[in-house]
């Protein structure tokens, strides 16, 4: 995709599979903040002068938002420039009484496909300057996907902090917007849609010096299994429901079933005789099913987005029932 500028593209495959969780210690002057929001949490411990311990916790399930946009009079910086309009090209697309999480995904869409990024670019980077050009660095694609949230009716913020990748540390921008029975969600116009990883600190002003960082631990970030869309990886706001129903009579405890997921989750459901697995991440899950200890039924199942599947499973210890 034209958006993405090799250079920044090729610190992200530099990367590493920075897991749904990670610590650092970070020192220096200005230090990483505690923030709560879906899907994202940097927690924040002192442990000496000038020196904290931040462990970032993401999350990559079904976002879950509903209803629609909702224009708020609430001022979140940057606000929207007096007289700033959505391009006409954008809000052709935009459809009356659509979905919050649909509309606010056009519009980030859109953004990152308009704006080409440029870590090298020099210019203003607040929005206007931005969609004139329509090319910036991080911190404007991020300051251009916000007014543009803003003018389509969503409270939207800017977050600043740092991305810590394998080889490097680079001050960085992304964004986060508030969603209908969602609450505030973040996304990097640089990565994907509604997704960031544990390689995202987040502090309080725009960091121009720095600090020093030392990763303590990390696991995969689950970005391979994301699905796309368009070619962009987006984090799914509806999951798959699956319901597994035992055919028959057990002779003693229920059946137990095992749902194994695309990046290692493991859910669990008792058979009574219906076991049910609600808002499940799109992909490929195995589902195992046991009486006892004895495993009765293992299969590989793709689940769809929004879907309703069902499996029905016969029990081996009793009559099948009728």
């Amino acid at each position: 995709m034209r958006w993405i500028a090799a250079v920044l593209a090729a610190f992200l495959c530099a990367a590493p599979a920075l897991a749904q969780e990670a610590t650092y210690i970070v020192t220096g002057a200005m230090l990483p903040q505690n923030r709560a929001v879906d899907g994202y949490v940097q927690t924040v411990t002192p442990v000496g002068p000038h020196e904290v311990r931040v462990r970032v916790v993401t999350d990559m399930d079904p976002i879950g938002a509903t209803g629609v946009a909702v224009r708020s009079g609430s001022g979140h910086a940057p606000a929207v420039p007096p007289g700033f309009t959505l391009p006409r090209s954008l809000a052709e697309q935009l459809q009356p009484g659509e979905t919050a999480w649909r509309r606010a995904s056009s519009i980030l869409r859109w953004t990152m496909s308009a704006v080409t990024l440029d870590v090298t670019d020099r210019e203003p980077q607040d929005a206007i300057s931005v969609l004139r050009r329509r090319r910036a660095r991080c911190s404007g694609l991020a300051n251009a996907a916000v007014a543009l949230l803003r003018a389509g009716g969503f409270e939207a913020r800017t977050v600043s902090g740092v991305l810590v990748g394998e080889r490097e540390i680079i001050a960085h921008r992304w964004l986060e917007c508030r969603l209908p029975n969602a609450g505030w969600v973040p996304s990097d116009p640089t990565l994907g849609l509604w997704a960031v990883t544990p390689g995202y600190l987040a502090f309080r002003a725009p960091v121009a010096r720095l600090p020093r960082i030392r990763v303590v631990s990390t696991s995969g970030d689950g970005l391979a299994t994301m699905p796309r869309t368009g070619g962009i990886l987006e984090r799914p706001n509806i999951g798959a429901d699956l319901i597994c129903r035992a055919i028959g009579a057990p002779r003693g405890s229920p059946a137990h079933a095992e749902l194994r997921g695309p990046r290692g989750e493991v859910r669990h459901a008792v058979l009574h005789p219906i076991g049910r697995f609600l808002n499940l991440r799109p992909g490929r899950w195995e589902l195992i099913v046991r009486e006892g200890r004895q495993v009765i039924e293992r299969r590989i199942l793709m689940l769809r987005k929004g879907s309703m599947h069902s499996v029905a499973v016969k029990l081996r210890n009793g009559p099948e029932a009728g």
